[in-house]
């Protein structure tokens, strides 16, 4: 195989002149990089290498989330779901993972982040669902409800992958998801899914990579982001409570409430968020000195006690 990068930018602009091609590190079964070309403004393309999936509801959700909420999303300038490929203009602002250590008001980026969400939120929708495709005007979405949109998620994550050690995980949380069987009080909404402090932007707030987009649950959402932002290594366990504290604050002053039924389906959420750390586990545990077997059996606990807290909240 060539390099998938070079391949698609040919097919993408035939008629322009490449100057370089900075590749970007990035999740495993993409390839993403920076291309310069001699007489054009600089775009960045993303290809998958396994696969067409991701990037077909990347590229609808882009379009979506651009024409339809008021958020800043990356300006589309060429995509084929097909090939596929997704070329995008550079999106204004500053990721948020930069300031995040250099100027140390973290509640002030988490109030942005919250900000984000909450406009992305004001695309509403009729019915949940997984999204399969679509355009600017209308997302094709698959599920019967939003127990079947969560099941649908978890199975596709376990599936696009997942260590073997943790491969009965995903299939847990989907039996307790059909258990608890959660119910949203409010119109589903246009879900980001992935919103790191990466995919954050600042100074102005945006969002890219929309390649984990759903329509459902805004409690969802908010506690995706707060496995993403908060609850990590770098961040004290005794400075969460503020920090998510700042989170909720930002999204409240642009929605004016926190999403309807967040406090009942949070420990629910919690447990699908902790589905991130298992995934990746092959590589952020080589980076720790405490031994695999040790660190595996935490993520485990872990999520255990999770299902277990969704479990009592629920029933």
């Amino acid at each position: 195989m060539g390099d998938p990068l070079a391949e698609r930018t040919t097919r993408a602009f035939p008629d322009r002149s490449v100057a370089s091609v900075d590749t970007r590190e990035t999740r495993r079964g993409n390839a993403t990089g920076l291309v310069r070309f001699e007489e054009h403004d600089p775009v960045y393309l993303k290809t998958t290498t396994d696969g067409p999936t991701r990037l077909v509801r990347e590229i609808a959700a882009t379009r979506y989330a651009g024409a339809n909420a008021p958020i800043r999303v990356p300006g589309v300038v060429a995509a084929d779901p097909d090939v596929p490929y997704l070329a995008t203009e550079p999106l204004p602002g500053t990721p948020l993972n930069e300031p995040w250590t250099d100027d140390g008001d973290r509640e002030r980026l988490l109030r942005r982040a919250g900000a984000a969400l909450a406009r992305t939120h004001e695309a509403r929708f009729d019915r949940t669902g997984t999204v399969e495709g679509g355009d600017a005007a209308s997302l094709e979405l698959a599920g019967d409800d939003w127990v079947d949109t969560l099941r649908r998620t978890a199975a596709w994550r376990a599936e696009d992958w997942f260590p073997d050690r943790f491969a009965d995980i995903p299939d847990r949380l989907i039996e307790t998801v059909t258990e608890l069987a959660p119910t949203i009080d409010e119109r589903p909404a246009l879900l980001h899914g992935d919103c790191s402090r990466i995919n954050v932007h600042v100074d102005p707030t945006g969002l890219l990579d929309w390649e984990r987009a759903l329509v459902g649950d805004p409690a969802f959402d908010l506690v995706d982001a707060e496995g993403h932002l908060i609850d990590q290594i770098d961040v004290d366990e005794g400075d969460r409570d503020r920090l998510r504290a700042a989170l909720y604050d930002g999204y409240t002053a642009t929605a004016g409430s926190l999403p309807t039924g967040l406090a009942a389906r949070r420990p629910l959420y919690r447990a699908f968020a902790h589905l991130l750390v298992p995934q990746t586990f092959e590589s952020w545990a080589p980076t720790v000195e405490t031994p695999n077997d040790e660190l595996a059996a935490d993520v485990r606990e872990e999520f255990e006690s999770r299902v277990a807290a969704a479990r009592e909240a629920m029933t």
